[in-house]
């Protein structure tokens, strides 16, 4: 990746890491084929539409999908719109004109059902990932459609919070098709394009996963350029994304002041990530002889322990 122009770092710090109002109703976005996305598994051959905000900045994907959830005439089609990230994260879906969709026996959803949904394919540590259609349906106890001439098994209890009730096997088709193999197929499209604003948009987002998505296209001349954004992420991210980002830097930076910046920020970090730096100074006589004096110079950074521990490691 090369090195982000310093308009858009300092446009990162001037506006913060504020999540973007990615797919909004009241802005316009123009959306173009990206890639077409094949699976014989979903029955599906879809256009993924790359999509970007009025000043031509990629923003996220799209893709109208029609796409069969089971084998019998009891489910109906799922029609939906649905978008994504630039890392290719969830982000929402919308139903069609027309097009809502339905449950056992033809039932509508309800606002309920939709949230549900929603919910449940934001959910990537879902029981379902390990499920299988079969697993899907208890086959000793039978319900019979008042629609047409079939009968279907009952959900079992096991996974009845992890579906909607009575829309088993749509829950299951979309959840393994947004958490699937087109995930990845976006992930490469993104690197395929991706720029200094591009990195801005995923740095902005409250979704973890596109951040990380981001700092891994990081070298560690970045990190070193880039230290006061680096900061800034990790005063404001979640503890995954600090403990990626102590643990990865190139420390120390050759720029005392850098130095001095990282350890103004430890205590203000959680208990996780100050671990993770701490033992990372300990473990390395470079960084100890670097980043002991300053830390010990400062009466908030350090407790009792955790003093007395850099104070003996700096010592001998």
């Amino acid at each position: 990746m090369r090195a982000p122009h310093l308009v858009f770092i300092g446009l990162i710090l001037i506006t913060g890491l504020v999540h973007p109002e990615v797919f909004s109703q009241d802005q316009v976005n123009t959306c173009s084929k990206a890639f077409v996305y094949k699976s014989d598994e979903f029955a599906v051959a879809d256009v993924i539409r790359i999509c970007s905000d009025a000043e031509k900045i990629p923003i996220g994907y799209e893709s109208r999908i029609n796409t069969p959830v089971c084998e019998d005439k009891l489910c109906a089609n799922v029609i939906l719109m649905f978008y994504w990230d630039l890392a290719g994260n969830y982000v929402r879906f919308d139903t069609l004109p027309g097009k809502p969709l339905t449950k056992f026996d033809h039932k509508r959803f309800s606002e309920a059902d939709y949230k549900k949904l929603d919910q449940l394919l934001k959910d990537k540590n879902s029981m379902l990932r390990v499920l299988d259609k079969e697993d899907l349906v208890d086959k000793t106890v039978k319900i019979k459609s008042t629609t047409v001439d079939a009968v279907t098994g009952a959900t079992p209890k096991t996974i009845k919070n992890a579906v909607v009730e009575g829309a088993v096997y749509s829950s299951f088709t979309l959840w393994h098709f947004i958490n699937g193999a087109v995930k990845d197929s976006m992930a490469a499209y993104t690197r395929s394009i991706y720029s200094d604003r591009i990195a801005m948009r995923l740095l902005k987002s409250e979704n973890y996963e596109s951040q990380l998505f981001a700092l891994k296209q990081w070298s560690e001349t970045d990190y070193e350029l880039h230290a006061d954004l680096l900061f800034q992420v990790i005063k404001q991210s979640a503890p995954l994304v600090r403990a990626y980002l102590i643990t990865k830097a190139p420390l120390p930076f050759k720029s005392m002041g850098k130095n001095k910046a990282l350890v103004a920020i430890f205590p203000d970090l959680d208990a996780y990530s100050k671990s993770i730096l701490l033992n990372r100074i300990l473990a390395d006589k470079k960084l100890l002889n670097v980043f002991a004096p300053l830390m010990l110079s400062d009466s908030r950074a350090l407790n009792v322990d955790q003093t007395n521990k850099l104070k003996e490691a700096f010592l001998n």
